[in-house]
């Protein structure tokens, strides 16, 4: 299962979803070796994202380059945004900025264990 994290230092949450200039990208195998690690750099444009088509197709963008993902961390995210990323069996969640993608990937692993997964989440690891 693939997470993505928002990012534009590597270190820590800090990006709305449409405008992050990269994701970090880690793998959890359910194993002990935990997580794997990779960037993926996503393409800026030049196009303004007040026209609402651009900023759709930037979306859908995301969306494309994220598909193996079942979350997505970011510290924004519009409503529409988010319910297409559902709709795609990505499963976005909102943090503070700053917010230190080891830290949460702590906290996944600590859930992991717990085995008192949500549901959305049960059905991803299924």
């Amino acid at each position: 299962m693939f997470i993505a994290f928002a990012s534009s230092n590597g270190e820590s949450i800090d990006s709305h979803f449409a405008s992050a200039p990269s994701f970090e990208l880690y793998e959890f195998g359910g194993n002990k070796q935990g997580f794997t690690h990779r960037t993926q750099i996503l393409a800026h444009t030049s196009e303004s994202m007040e026209n609402m088509e651009d900023s759709e197709d930037k979306v859908d963008a995301r969306i494309s380059k994220l598909k193996e993902c079942a979350i997505v961390y970011c510290t924004q995210i519009g409503g529409p945004a988010a319910a297409r990323l559902v709709q795609s069996g990505i499963h976005p969640l909102k943090v503070p900025e700053g917010t230190k993608i080891y830290d949460e990937l702590g906290k996944l692993i600590q859930l992991f264990n717990s085995g008192k997964l949500p549901p959305w989440l049960k059905k991803k690891m299924a």
